[in-house]
Order: structure tokens, then sequence, then C-alpha cells
């Protein structure tokens, strides 16, 4: 069993224009939840000299999945990618495809993807893959206003009404804060699992389950299912502190400790939709067992997420749990694609069919 995340920092770039709602600057999350502000962010700019240009001739053509009537998803490769294995890309490719084909929401999301780094940076050495989400600081009002419209009520005894929100730049083109099309919004990373005795299953399809992980292998379509549903808005903060101020994510509005009753920690608590009255699966304890506070628990066993749809006596795991198991494949479950639903992603017709 490996973590799928270390998670995720924030720093701050120049926004894309608003549609309505100002949300001022943005900034970056990391793979460990850190939010700082970012200053002239962009996409990897090259320089002149020979290793740099011998670098973009190798590097990959960037990809665009989706349809230009609903949501797409623009995947940039790194030019370490030139050097991952065999049915890497499509895989990640096939990852992104699925969301697209789950979603209707009118923008492009732009993600950059390394092997064996992100944004550059190393990886952390427990980690599948990562992170990296640019976002805006916001407030309650915005954010519950925006999922008003989506049918959903915020009615918890504590609400977290003075909090300030952090809210990812896809989620944010997805309520409509913002231009739809412009700019880099994350960045996700996959190990290379070198020294670690396993290795990657790159088989993959566009259904959003895979088959064939072996024994010592890793399912690779299921972390990059993981990880871009993260740039678009699947992380949490309950509470966290930035610059002074106690901040939360839209998906913490969605996280209960009983019905009526909101979570607000990293200890665990479930899913719900309908104020809390409805488990539809429980979160990981990240103060015990590490990992992201807005993964599913399984730090024990990979039903321990008790999300809709997960087979029971077979060797598959919910893609969005906080821990993946060798010889296991991931899927991505009715539980995730509603709770993708409630970050303001609105279903097609076949991603109702899949919740």
């Amino acid at each position: 069993m490996l973590m799928l995340d270390y998670w995720h920092d924030m720093n701050i770039a120049s926004p894309g224009p608003s549609h309505g709602v100002s949300l001022g600057n943005e900034y970056l999350m990391n793979d460990a939840g850190n939010v700082s502000p970012t200053f002239g962010a962009s996409m990897h700019s090259g320089s002149t000299n020979y290793a740099a240009t011998l670098a973009k001739s190798i590097t990959p053509a960037p990809t665009m999945v989706g349809s230009s009537n609903g949501l797409q998803i623009d995947l940039v490769w790194d030019s370490s990618v030139a050097k991952a294995p065999s049915g890497f890309m499509q895989a990640v490719i096939d990852a992104a495809q699925y969301y697209t084909t789950l979603f209707s929401n009118k923008e492009v999301i732009t993600i950059d993807v390394g092997y064996g780094e992100i944004a550059g940076a190393t990886m952390a050495p427990n980690a599948l893959g990562e992170s990296e989400s640019y976002g805006y600081l916001t407030n309650y009002a915005t954010i519950t206003a925006a999922l008003t419209h989506d049918g959903f009520v915020f009615s918890a005894v504590n609400e977290p009404t003075s909090s300030q929100f952090f809210l990812t730049s896809a989620e944010a083109k997805a309520l409509g804060l913002v231009n739809p099309a412009s700019g880099l919004d994350g960045y996700i990373g996959f190990s290379t699992l070198s020294g670690t005795g396993y290795s990657w299953n790159t088989a993959a399809g566009t259904n959003g389950s895979n088959s064939g992980t072996g024994a010592n292998q890793f399912d690779l379509q299921s972390v990059a299912l993981h990880e871009i549903s993260e740039v678009m808005g699947r992380v949490g903060m309950e509470g966290a502190t930035v610059n002074g101020k106690s901040t939360d994510t839209p998906l913490d509005l969605f996280n209960y400790q009983s019905h009526g009753v909101l979570e607000l920690s990293s200890n665990g608590g479930y899913f719900s939709n309908n104020d809390g009255a409805t488990q539809l699966g429980t979160y990981n304890n990240a103060s015990v067992n590490g990992g992201d506070i807005a993964d599913w628990a399984s730090s024990t066993s990979a039903t321990q997420s008790h999300t809709l749809g997960l087979p029971s006596g077979v060797h598959v795991y919910d893609a969005y749990d906080a821990f993946a198991f060798p010889g296991y494949n991931g899927e991505v479950l009715q539980s995730d694609i509603l709770e993708d639903a409630a970050l303001g992603y609105k279903l097609t017709q076949a991603g109702v069919g899949a919740a």
C-alpha cells in the first residue's frame, strides 16, 4: 500500500478575467496543502541554451481531449514524459477523456503533466502521484451562492460562514466565476517507482475502470483519475490557516460529522450531498493516517471507504482513496461522480447514468 498523494501548495499568478465576481489574485496549492501567492506564474518558460532546446525537441506535443461544446482537458506534457514507460501517455489521456464524458461544463482545464517530477520539482518519496492547483481565496457567500444554483442547500448548524475559502481555478471556471478557457490550472506528477520493487500497469480505457494490474504493480490510470480530480477541485483544507485566516474549500461543505453537522476537521467524517442525511463515502482520518483529508478512507483496506458502487470480493479500490494497493485496479465510482457534481460539475447523460 502506498500513499496516492502527498498534497498541494498554493502560489499566485495573474488571474484571467472574471465573469461578474472579482476573485482577486490567483494562488497555488501544493501537494502538502500549503497555499501561497504566485507572481507571474507561467507554463515552463524555456531558455535559449542547448539543453533547453534539446528538451523542447523531445517534449511531446500537448493533447486536448473532449468536445469544444463541453468540457475539455488540455494535457501539457513535460519533457520528463519522454522517459515514461510505454502506455503512460495513453493512460493519462484516457483518464482525462473519461471526465469529459461525465461532465458538460463548457471550459478548458489545462494541466501540466510530469513523470518523476511535478512542476519541475522532486516528488515526495512515498507518493504515487501528486497535484498542485492554481486557485483563488474567496468567501463563504461567493461559494454557496454559486453552488445554490445547482440545487444544494447549506444549512448545517456549524456552517463556516466567516471562513476564507480556497477555490481551484478549474472549479472557478466550472462555476462561471472566471474565464472558462484561460490559464494553466495545475500540475500533476507520477512516481517512476524506481527502487520500490513495483511497476506501473499502463493499460487503460475510457470508461473509468481498468484491469490487469499485477501483484507487483499499481494502476496508473487510477492514479491519473485521482490527480486530475484534485485539480478540478477535489481538495479539502478543513480550517487550515492561510494568511492568518481559517480556510476551507467547497468540498469541506459536504463533509459531515452527523446529520446537519459538518466535520470541519482532519479527523475524517463522511460525504453527503443532502445535509448529512445520506452517507456516500467515508473520508480519510488524515490526523491519524496521514494522506489527504479529501480522499476516502483506505488505510486498513480497499473497502474502508464504503463508497457507492465499490464491488466486494474483488481486487478493486476507489480511485479517490487516500492509499492505493498493489495488484488492485482502481475505478471512479458513483460516490466519486456525485462528489465532483457537488463541486459544480454538471452531469452529462452518461454522467447521470454512471452516478
